[in-house]
């Protein structure tokens, strides 16, 4: 699998504080993608994944806080998309370890099915959700 680098362009969104946690997230989906190359087992795709849901959660969380503060009119709805991430990845997590067809998958193949839903959520959720934030975030000095 392909090393995704940082674009500023397509992925930054100009607010420091919510570009730097991205690219820490992206450093986290990269790690997916090294597994893929490096052969990794089981446990290592599941520590992966833990620590990606521990930082999206962190994330949002930083998001969710200046939502609230700034009175942000999408908040609802962004929110909810952050609810449907945790959901997924925590179901996700669950399925690796304890559904029967997860179980007879080999550890790549866990690998590339979490690498392109993750990559796939990143880049959408940023151009598309995330970018409706900057004016209001731009105009409250963040």
């Amino acid at each position: 699998m392909n090393f995704i680098e940082w674009n500023d362009e397509t992925m930054g969104i100009g607010i420091e504080l919510i570009d730097t946690q991205h690219k820490e997230l992206l450093r986290i989906i990269n790690k997916l993608s090294l597994s893929i190359t490096s052969n990794s087992q089981r446990q290592d795709i599941l520590d992966i994944v833990n620590e990606l849901v521990n930082y999206a959660q962190f994330h949002f969380n930083t998001e969710e806080e200046l939502f609230d503060k700034l009175n942000y009119e999408n908040s609802v709805e962004h929110k909810a998309e952050h609810v449907l991430f945790m959901e997924k990845f925590i179901a996700l997590k669950d399925k690796i370890t304890q559904d029967i067809s997860y179980v007879n998958k080999s550890a790549v193949e866990i690998s590339e099915e979490v690498f392109h839903y993750i990559l796939n959520w990143f880049l959408n959720h940023i151009v598309g959700s995330d970018k409706k934030f900057v004016k209001l975030f731009k105009e409250n000095n963040l």
